[in-house]
C-alpha cells in the first residue's frame, strides 16, 4: 500500500461561458523514502497538482489518500492538521517573513509543535546548522543571499518533522552551485525517509529524483520513470502539533511594528495629521456656522416677535407710517391709536410656546435736551428683551428713571469724542401727544443716561424701561397702556 495515492484526479477551471480542463484523470502513487520529479510545460497543470496534495485546493474530483486513509477536503480541521503534522512547502520565492531573522523564521513553524522552548531553541540550532546556516541566524531575509534564503526555508519546512515535503522550483532563481547543494538537501532529506515532490522544468534537477512523472496538457504521459538513483528510507519521528498560539501572532505584530517603525512612524503621523485636518475644519464649519446664526439672530431674534394692532386699511397703515416723521399726522390719529388691554395681554401669554409677553409703548418726536443743547429723537420707546446688548458701547441698560441714548444721532452731537461721558448725566427727555379728546399734552421727565447704544436702525434707538414709561405718561395723564407686545416664543 502506498503512503501518499492520488486517485482520478480531475480539475476544471470555468472561465465565462468556457470550461478549461486542468487535470485529467490523475492517477499517482508516492512512498516515503521516493524523491519524484514531476516535469511539464508551464500551464501543464503541474502547480495545480501541487496544491492538492498540500492541500491548499479543495475544488476538485478524485481522491487522495494519506496511508491508506482518505483525505476530507470538506473538513477544515483535518486539513489543518494535515498540512501542520504531514505537508512541509519549499516555494520558489522562499516566502520568508522580513521581519523576523533567520532564527525566528525558523522557530515560527516550531511554534505550532507542543516541544518546549527550550527543546524548540535546540532544533532551530540543529535545522540551520544542517543547511550551514549557523553564522546567519541573527541576519534578516534581505542580508541573505538567494542560496541561503532557500536553505532558510528547508530548514523551516522541515521544522515540524514533516513525511511529506512539497517543493514548487526550489533551483528556479538560484545558480548552478546553490542548485547542487539544494538537490543534494533534498535527496538527503529523502533518505531520511520522507517523500519529496518537486516540480520542476529543469532536467538537472529531475536527475536528481529517484522517479520522474511527465505531466503534459493535464495528464502523466507514461508511468512514472525510475531513475538509478538507490532508495533509501528510514523512520521520520513525527512532532506533536498544535495551531499557533495567539499570543505568537500578537509578538510577530510587534516585531513588525519594531522593524518597520520608521514606516509606522509615518503612518501614524499622517493618520494625526489627516484626523486633525478633519477635526480643525469640523471645527471651523461648526464654528462659522454657530457665529453667522449669532450674527442674524442678533439683528432679528428668531424667538421675539413684535405684536401691533393690524391697520384696518390702507389709508391708516399710511397715516400710522407718517405719523413717525409728521407731528400732525400723529395728532390726528393719536385719539384713535389701538392699545392692548389687560386681557389681550393674558390671551397673548395664554398661546400655546409662549414663554414671556413684554408690554411697550412707543412715542414720536421726542426732544433731549442736554444742558443748554436739545436734540431731536424720531423715536422714544420701551427697551425689550429683543434690543440687542451687544450694541451698548456705554454704560449698562436702563432701569427706572433712566434712559439709554442713541450714540450717532444723540451722543456724538453732543461731543464727537467725549460722548462716553454722557453717561450718568441727567437729560430732559419730553415728547408731544394726545389725550383721548385729541387735545395736545406734552409728557416730559428728567431721566439719568444708563448708557449708549449704537443701533442700526435708521431712527435711532432711544429707549427707558416700561416702568419710567408708564410713569412719565401717568404724570401727564394720557393713556399708560400698550401699543405694541414683544412675545418670546
Amino acid at each position: 500500500m502506498s503512503y501518499l495515492e492520488l486517485t482520478n484526479i480531475c480539475k476544471n477551471y470555468q472561465v465565462g461561458k468556457q470550461t478549461f480542463n486542468v487535470l485529467k484523470n490523475i492517477n499517482l502513487q508516492f512512498e516515503l523514502g521516493e524523491f519524484v520529479a514531476i516535469v511539464g510545460e508551464s500551464g501543464g497543470g503541474k502547480t495545480t497538482l501541487m496544491n492538492i496534495i498540500g492541500g491548499l485546493d479543495h475544488d476538485f474530483t478524485g481522491s487522495v489518500s494519506i496511508a491508506g486513509q482518505p483525505l476530507d477536503y470538506h473538513h477544515e480541521r483535518q486539513l489543518d492538521q494535515y498540512r501542520r503534522e504531514v505537508i512541509g512547502y519549499i516555494s520558489q520565492s522562499y516566502n520568508l517573513i522580513s521581519h523576523l531573522t533567520v532564527l525566528e523564521n525558523v522557530m515560527l513553524a516550531l511554534d505550532m509543535t507542543r516541544l518546549s522552548h527550550s527543546e524548540r531553541m535546540r532544533r532551530a540550532h540543529d535545522l540551520l546548522a544542517d543547511v550551514g546556516l549557523t553564522a546567519q541566524i541573527k541576519k534578516y531575509p534581505q542580508q541573505l543571499s538567494g542560496g541561503q534564503k532557500q536553505r532558510v526555508a528547508i530548514a523551516r519546512a522541515l521544522a515540524g518533522d514533516p513525511k511529506i515535503l512539497i517543493a514548487d522550483e526550489p533551483t528556479g532563481a538560484l545558480d548552478a552551485d546553490n542548485t547542487a547543494d539544494v538537490m543534494a538537501m533534498l535527496q538527503k532529506i529523502a533518505r531520511e525517509g520522507r517523500l519529496v515532490i518537486c516540480v520542476t522544468h529543469s532536467q538537472r534537477v529531475a536527475g536528481a529524483a529517484t522517479r520522474i512523472a511527465e505531466l503534459v496538457n493535464g495528464q502523466i504521459k507514461s508511468q512514472p520513470l525510475t531513475t538509478n538513483n538507490e532508495l533509501v528510507t528510514a523512520t521520520v519521528a513525527p512532532l506533536p502539533a498544535r495551531p499557533l498560539p495567539w499570543r505568537v501572532s500578537v509578538m510577530m505584530a510587534f516585531k513588525h511594528m519594531r522593524h518597520t517603525w520608521t514606516w509606522n512612524a509615518l503612518i501614524v503621523l499622517g493618520t494625526a495629521i489627516g484626523l486633525f485636518a478633519v477635526m480643525l475644519f469640523d471645527g471651523l464649519g461648526t464654528g462659522i456656522k454657530g457665529y453667522i446664526n449669532h450674527e442674524m439672530n442678533t439683528l432679528v431674534d428668531p424667538q421675539s416677535i413684535m405684536v401691533m394692532h393690524q391697520a384696518d386699511n390702507a389709508k391708516d397703515r399710511d397715516e400710522q407710517a407718517a405719523a413717525v416723521y409728521d407731528p400732525a399726522v400723529a395728532g390726528g390719529i393719536a385719539a384713535r391709536m389701538p392699545v392692548f388691554t389687560d386681557t389681550q395681554l393674558t390671551a397673548l401669554r395664554d398661546l400655546k410656546h409662549v414663554t414671556d409677553v413684554e408690554p411697550g409703548i412707543s412715542a414720536t418726536n421726542a426732544t433731549i435736551a442736554i444742558g443748554q443743547q436739545k436734540f431731536a429723537a424720531p423715536e422714544l420707546t420701551t427697551w425689550t428683551s429683543s434690543d440687542p446688548t451687544r450694541q451698548l458701547k456705554a454704560g449698562h441698560v436702563a432701569g427706572d428713571n433712566q434712559i439709554v441714548l442713541d450714540k450717532s444721532s444723540i451722543a456724538q452731537k453732543w461731543s464727537a469724542t467725549d460722548w462716553r461721558q454722557l453717561v450718568g448725566r441727567s437729560v430732559t427727555v419730553s415728547y408731544q401727544t394726545f389725550d383721548q379728546k385729541g387735545k395736545p399734552v406734552t409728557v416730559t421727565r428728567a431721566l439719568t443716561v444708563a448708557g449708549i447704544v449704537d443701533s442700526t436702525s435708521e431712527v435711532g434707538l432711544n429707549a427707558v424701561n416700561y416702568n419710567t414709561m408708564q410713569a412719565m405718561r401717568s404724570a401727564a395723564r394720557v393713556s399708560t397702556q400698550p401699543t405694541f407686545v414683544t412675545v418670546r416664543i
